[in-house]
C-alpha cells in the first residue's frame, strides 16, 4: 500500500532524506473478555483513568527481541467500555516513514508491523513464546510506502 505525499501532515527534510508523516488510525474490536485487567497507571490528562494497552510499531515482519516494537501510543481503555464483541475501538496515532535521499528515493527501515498489547498480559505469557504477535491482543503484518508522485 501507499500513502499518497500530499496526504502526509508533516514532511522532515534532513541531510539523509525526508521523513513523511501520517495521522492514521486502527480500528480492533475485542473478541473475548479480558484475561487480565489492563495495567492501572492511568495516562496524564485522560477521562478514564482505568488502565492501558500500547500501540507498537516495528521494522521487522516478526519481532522477537525486546527493542524490536516501539511504543507510538498508550490507548486508555476500560474493561467495561466497550464490551467485547459490541463496537470496535479506534486509536488515531503517528506512522513516520523515512526516505533517503536523491532521485532514487528508497525506504529506509519500513515499518513492517503493528500490535496492540495489554502489558499485564504480555508480562504473565511465559517467555518461550518468543513471537511477540503470540503474546500481544492484536497484530498485524503490512508492507507501506510513500508515493512520491502524488
Amino acid at each position: 500500500m501507499k500513502l499518497p505525499k500530499s496526504k502526509a501532515v508533516d514532511i522532515i527534510h534532513s541531510t539523509s532524506g525526508d521523513s513523511y508523516l501520517y495521522n492514521v488510525s486502527l480500528d480492533f474490536r475485542r473478541i473475548n473478555t479480558a484475561s487480565f485487567l489492563p495495567k492501572k497507571s492511568p495516562i496524564v490528562g485522560s477521562r478514564l483513568q482505568t488502565g492501558f494497552y500500547e500501540v507498537g510499531t516495528s521494522t521487522v515482519g516478526s519481532p522477537i527481541s525486546p527493542g524490536e516494537v516501539v511504543l507510538v501510543k498508550k490507548v486508555d481503555v476500560s474493561p467495561e467500555l466497550p464490551a467485547f464483541r459490541s463496537r470496535p475501538n479506534r486509536v488515531n496515532f503517528m506512522l513516520q516513514l523515512n526516505y533517503s535521499t536523491g532521485s532514487n528515493a528508497t525506504i529506509v527501515a519500513p515499518v513492517q508491523y503493528l500490535q496492540i498489547k495489554n502489558p499485564i498480559t504480555f508480562s504473565k505469557l511465559p517467555s518461550s513464546i518468543n513471537l511477540y504477535r503470540d503474546r500481544s491482543e492484536a497484530w498485524l503484518a503490512f508492507n507501506v510506502g510513500v508515493d512520491l508522485m502524488k
